[in-house]
């Protein structure tokens, strides 16, 4: 992309090989089958946005959850193009957490500012059909994983997502069980994409983000929950004041 090759270019010898590593490019000469990326134009317009707008650690978390659900798809028999379409796949995993950065946050949690922008970017572009509403809903649920755990969740909604939700939790926690991915695998994709304080790095954000807006930690929520633990003196609704506030009575 454009933008990494001037950083390598101001940078130079051996500042640009360093820099080069934190944002994932590849080394020279290196095999790039299985960490290939999707190169459609829109993928790469995509990379473009993300390269500019998420810090280095965030970046490598989003190209890593992809290349996690892809092998982890694989493992599973789907293959691309024939059983999912990893453009859609890969948008999602690269603009999971869009709504973690200053170009994409809004008043609403994190998860939703991501799909908002999510779907903005999509139609900026000219896309209007279904794969909108599937890259919003695979975003703004990326968080409540154990959707992906439903069988009529599954069945219901585009596969695409399941395959996004599984690599986003496997770079966040590990796989989850053995086998999901091959041998060896993780340790070539965190030698192209180093974690760099990776799932920490992320997570204050967002609670810097509920810090300065206490609207984006809504109760029953991710974000919600681990400001809540975080700093449990702060006002927090619980679920007994929810129901003490019904007009109803009951």
């Amino acid at each position: 992309m454009s933008d990494l090759v001037s950083r390598r270019t101001v940078l130079g010898g051996a500042a640009a090989g360093a820099a080069a590593v934190a944002l994932g490019a590849p080394p020279a000469g290196a095999a790039t089958d299985e960490l290939s990326l999707p190169a459609t134009w829109l993928a790469r317009r995509a990379q473009t946005v993300v390269t500019r707008a998420q810090q280095p650690f965030l970046r490598n978390h989003s190209l890593r959850s992809f290349l996690f659900a892809r092998a982890a798809a694989g493992r599973q028999g789907k293959r691309p193009n024939e059983h999912y379409d990893p453009e859609l796949v890969f948008l999602i995993c690269l603009l999971h957490d869009m709504g973690l950065t200053e170009e994409a946050k809004s008043d609403l949690r994190f998860e939703v500012a991501g799909a908002d922008f999510a779907a903005r970017f999509l139609e900026s572009h000219g896309i209007t059909d279904r794969r909108v509403d599937t890259v919003w809903d695979a975003i703004a649920l990326h968080t409540t994983q154990h959707l992906r755990e439903s069988p009529v969740f599954q069945r219901r909604r585009p596969v695409e997502i399941g395959i996004a939700q599984i690599g986003i939790g496997i770079d966040l926690t590990g796989p989850d069980e053995p086998g999901q991915i091959p041998p060896g695998f993780a340790e070539r994709v965190h030698a192209r994409y180093p974690r760099l304080g990776g799932c920490r790095a992320l997570t204050e954000v967002m609670v810097g983000q509920c810090l300065a807006n206490p609207g984006k930690a809504p109760a029953m929520t991710l974000p919600g929950e681990i400001f809540h633990q975080r700093y449990p003196a702060l006002p927090y609704p619980t679920w007994d004041m929810v129901l003490d506030a019904n007009i109803w009575g009951d």
